[in-house]
């Protein structure tokens, strides 16, 4: 009986621990060009639900693919142009996508800073209609296709030059990783930023990236409290990586 137990209490450790993974693709810079166009993504995979964060102009639209390298007819698609976020699916090279018989994303956040727009959304990992895409987990690589369009909310075909597909990867985070502790400010800002790490947490390595993913400055904090030296930077839009022992988390850093 007591091996029983044991056996019993291991498996609910184990699957407890698994419902508790998160696999993330990092944020991926998709578009350059400054806050007026520049655009990123993240994804964020549980054993339930899937979280998608767009970074890019406030003024645009922004929309991601799943599963597809073109704009294959049927293929699952989501937009968001800060005030309509639409579940669709792909009608053709050219098309609008058309709006899903139901709706299964659900705006988490939307924050705008400086003319560029962090959105959360998520939804169930599982399917809810035959159109969408049921994202596995642990999560294998896909394809992703990305588009925005320029200076207009209005959803309409993108034209040439504002899309794109890639593949994404995933790596498991770290489980009690306290996001939220981190603080970073000002932002927007101009000549440099302040740090804040959690509790407990002293040290962690810093790397500023431009949105095409090349790395700016990388430097290391060595107190809970660290002020980042920024002059020299042009203005625009900069994701800040900050690593711990413990895990790790990418934050939009706009200089002024």
């Amino acid at each position: 009986m007591k091996k029983n137990t044991v056996t019993i209490l291991g498996l609910l450790f184990t699957v407890g621990g698994l419902f508790a993974q998160t696999y993330s693709t990092g944020t991926i810079p998709l578009f350059g060009g400054g806050p007026t166009l520049a655009y990123s993504g993240k994804i964020d995979i549980t054993a339930s639900t899937v979280t998608l964060t767009l970074i890019g102009p406030s003024t645009s639209w922004m929309g991601m693919g799943f599963n597809t390298t073109s704009m294959d007819t049927s293929s699952d698609v989501v937009i968001y142009n800060g005030s309509v976020l639409s579940d669709r699916h792909f009608d053709g090279f050219g098309n609008t996508p058309v709006v899903d018989a139901e709706q299964n994303w659900n705006l988490v956040s939307d924050n705008v800073v400086s003319g560029v727009r962090t959105a959360v959304i998520s939804r169930n990992r599982v399917a809810a209609e035959g159109g969408d895409f049921t994202f596995s987990f642990p999560p294998s690589p896909f394809n992703i296709v990305f588009a925005r369009s320029v200076g207009s909310p209005s959803i309409v075909y993108h034209g040439n030059g504002n899309c794109g597909t890639t593949v994404v990867n995933f790596t498991l985070g770290t489980d009690g990783f306290d996001l939220a502790g981190f603080k970073m400010y000002p932002n927007p800002t101009r000549n440099f930023v302040n740090i804040e790490l959690p509790p407990l947490v002293s040290e962690a390595n810093i790397v500023i990236y431009d949105v095409l993913g090349k790395k700016i400055k990388e430097t290391k904090v060595a107190n809970q409290n660290y002020n980042v030296d920024l002059s020299g930077f042009e203005s625009g839009f900069y994701m800040m990586n900050i690593k711990t022992a413990d895990g790790e988390v990418t934050k939009t850093l706009v200089i002024n």
